[in-house]
Protein backbone atom coordinates (compact mmCIF):
# COMPACT_ATOMS: atom_id res chain seq x y z
CA UNK A 1 0.00 0.00 0.00
CA UNK A 2 2.85 2.37 0.86
CA UNK A 3 4.45 1.71 -2.52
CA UNK A 4 1.17 2.48 -4.26
CA UNK A 5 0.72 5.77 -2.39
CA UNK A 6 4.35 6.72 -2.99
CA UNK A 7 3.97 5.97 -6.69
CA UNK A 8 0.79 8.01 -6.97
CA UNK A 9 2.33 10.97 -5.14
CA UNK A 10 5.50 10.78 -7.22
CA UNK A 11 3.58 10.70 -10.49
CA UNK A 12 1.40 13.61 -9.31
CA UNK A 13 4.50 15.66 -8.50
CA UNK A 14 6.06 14.89 -11.87
CA UNK A 15 2.84 15.72 -13.71
CA UNK A 16 2.39 19.06 -11.96
CA UNK A 17 6.02 19.99 -12.57
CA UNK A 18 5.74 19.15 -16.25
CA UNK A 19 2.47 21.05 -16.54
CA UNK A 20 3.69 24.10 -14.60
CA UNK A 21 5.08 25.86 -17.67
CA UNK A 22 1.79 25.71 -19.46
CA UNK A 23 1.27 27.40 -22.78
CA UNK A 24 3.59 30.29 -21.90
CA UNK A 25 6.68 28.30 -20.97
CA UNK A 26 9.31 28.81 -23.68
CA UNK A 27 7.28 29.60 -26.76
CA UNK A 28 8.07 33.30 -26.80
CA UNK A 29 10.87 33.60 -24.29
CA UNK A 30 12.64 36.93 -24.48
CA UNK A 31 9.95 38.69 -26.51
CA UNK A 32 9.73 41.60 -24.09
CA UNK A 33 8.87 44.82 -25.87
CA UNK A 34 8.65 43.14 -29.27
CA UNK A 35 6.00 40.43 -29.31
CA UNK A 36 6.24 40.15 -33.11
CA UNK A 37 3.96 37.11 -33.26
CA UNK A 38 1.24 39.15 -31.58
CA UNK A 39 1.92 42.23 -33.71
CA UNK A 40 1.52 40.15 -36.87
CA UNK A 41 -1.80 38.81 -35.68
CA UNK A 42 -3.28 42.03 -34.30
CA UNK A 43 -1.84 44.64 -36.66
CA UNK A 44 -2.16 42.73 -39.95
CA UNK A 45 1.46 43.37 -40.93
CA UNK A 46 2.64 42.88 -44.48
CA UNK A 47 5.58 40.58 -45.22
CA UNK A 48 7.85 43.62 -45.67
CA UNK A 49 6.79 45.03 -42.30
CA UNK A 50 7.35 41.67 -40.63
CA UNK A 51 10.85 41.45 -42.09
CA UNK A 52 11.64 45.04 -41.09
CA UNK A 53 10.51 44.40 -37.50
CA UNK A 54 12.49 41.17 -37.33
CA UNK A 55 15.58 43.00 -38.60
CA UNK A 56 15.06 45.73 -36.01
CA UNK A 57 14.71 43.12 -33.28
CA UNK A 58 17.96 41.43 -34.39
CA UNK A 59 19.71 44.81 -34.42
CA UNK A 60 18.52 45.64 -30.91
CA UNK A 61 19.51 42.22 -29.64
CA UNK A 62 23.02 42.68 -31.05
CA UNK A 63 23.26 46.09 -29.34
CA UNK A 64 22.19 44.58 -26.01
CA UNK A 65 24.77 41.82 -26.33
CA UNK A 66 27.49 44.35 -27.14
CA UNK A 67 26.47 46.44 -24.12
CA UNK A 68 26.43 43.36 -21.91
CA UNK A 69 29.89 42.23 -23.04
CA UNK A 70 31.25 45.75 -22.49
CA UNK A 71 29.89 45.71 -18.93
CA UNK A 72 31.47 42.38 -17.95
CA UNK A 73 34.72 43.85 -16.66
CA UNK A 74 33.13 46.79 -14.87
CA UNK A 75 31.66 46.93 -11.43
CA UNK A 76 28.18 48.35 -11.16
CA UNK A 77 27.59 51.92 -10.10
CA UNK A 78 25.70 50.65 -7.08
CA UNK A 79 28.65 48.48 -6.02
CA UNK A 80 31.00 51.43 -6.47
CA UNK A 81 28.69 53.58 -4.36
CA UNK A 82 28.48 50.99 -1.60
CA UNK A 83 32.27 50.69 -1.60
CA UNK A 84 32.70 54.42 -0.89
CA UNK A 85 33.70 55.49 2.60
CA UNK A 86 31.43 58.29 3.91
CA UNK A 87 34.24 59.54 6.15
CA UNK A 88 36.60 60.03 3.20
CA UNK A 89 37.44 63.63 2.31
CA UNK A 90 36.55 63.05 -1.39
CA UNK A 91 33.28 61.27 -0.62
CA UNK A 92 30.96 63.97 -1.99
CA UNK A 93 33.05 64.36 -5.16
CA UNK A 94 32.99 60.58 -5.74
CA UNK A 95 29.22 60.49 -5.16
CA UNK A 96 28.73 63.30 -7.67
CA UNK A 97 30.81 61.44 -10.28
CA UNK A 98 28.73 58.28 -9.77
CA UNK A 99 25.52 60.32 -9.99
CA UNK A 100 26.69 61.77 -13.31
CA UNK A 101 27.49 58.28 -14.60
CA UNK A 102 24.04 57.09 -13.59
CA UNK A 103 22.42 60.09 -15.28
CA UNK A 104 24.38 59.41 -18.49
CA UNK A 105 23.23 55.80 -18.50
CA UNK A 106 19.61 56.83 -17.98
CA UNK A 107 19.86 59.39 -20.77
CA UNK A 108 21.38 56.85 -23.16
CA UNK A 109 18.62 54.35 -22.32
CA UNK A 110 15.94 56.99 -22.88
CA UNK A 111 17.46 58.09 -26.22
CA UNK A 112 17.73 54.47 -27.35
CA UNK A 113 14.05 53.94 -26.53
CA UNK A 114 13.13 57.08 -28.49
CA UNK A 115 15.16 55.83 -31.45
CA UNK A 116 13.29 52.52 -31.39
CA UNK A 117 9.96 54.37 -31.36
CA UNK A 118 11.04 56.35 -34.43
CA UNK A 119 12.07 53.18 -36.25
CA UNK A 120 8.79 51.46 -35.40
CA UNK A 121 6.81 54.49 -36.57
CA UNK A 122 8.68 54.35 -39.89
CA UNK A 123 7.68 50.70 -40.36
CA UNK A 124 4.02 50.82 -39.30
CA UNK A 125 1.15 52.76 -40.86
CA UNK A 126 -0.79 55.35 -38.84
CA UNK A 127 -3.64 52.93 -38.11
CA UNK A 128 -1.20 50.23 -37.06
CA UNK A 129 0.61 52.70 -34.80
CA UNK A 130 -2.67 53.56 -33.09
CA UNK A 131 -3.39 49.87 -32.50
CA UNK A 132 0.18 49.31 -31.30
CA UNK A 133 -0.10 52.16 -28.79
CA UNK A 134 -3.38 50.77 -27.47
CA UNK A 135 -1.73 47.33 -27.15
CA UNK A 136 1.06 48.89 -25.08
CA UNK A 137 -1.42 50.73 -22.86
CA UNK A 138 -3.42 47.57 -22.20
CA UNK A 139 -0.22 45.68 -21.44
CA UNK A 140 1.03 48.34 -19.03
CA UNK A 141 -2.34 48.52 -17.26
CA UNK A 142 -2.36 44.75 -16.93
CA UNK A 143 1.15 44.91 -15.49
CA UNK A 144 0.16 47.58 -12.99
CA UNK A 145 -2.76 45.47 -11.82
CA UNK A 146 -0.63 42.38 -11.63
CA UNK A 147 2.38 43.86 -9.86
CA UNK A 148 1.09 46.83 -7.92
CA UNK A 149 -2.64 46.50 -7.72
CA UNK A 150 -4.80 49.09 -6.09
CA UNK A 151 -3.49 49.79 -2.60
CA UNK A 152 -6.86 51.18 -1.57
CA UNK A 153 -8.45 47.82 -2.34
CA UNK A 154 -5.88 45.99 -0.23
CA UNK A 155 -6.24 48.35 2.72
CA UNK A 156 -10.03 48.16 2.87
Amino acid sequence: MKKLITGVLLSACIATTAYAGGKHSDDHKGQGFFPIHKMVRVLDLTEEQQEALKALKVELKAERRADRSAKEGHTSIRAQFEALDPTDANYQQDVNELAELQAEKAKARFLRMADVRVKISEILTDEQLDKFESMKEKRSKRGERRHHGDKAERNS
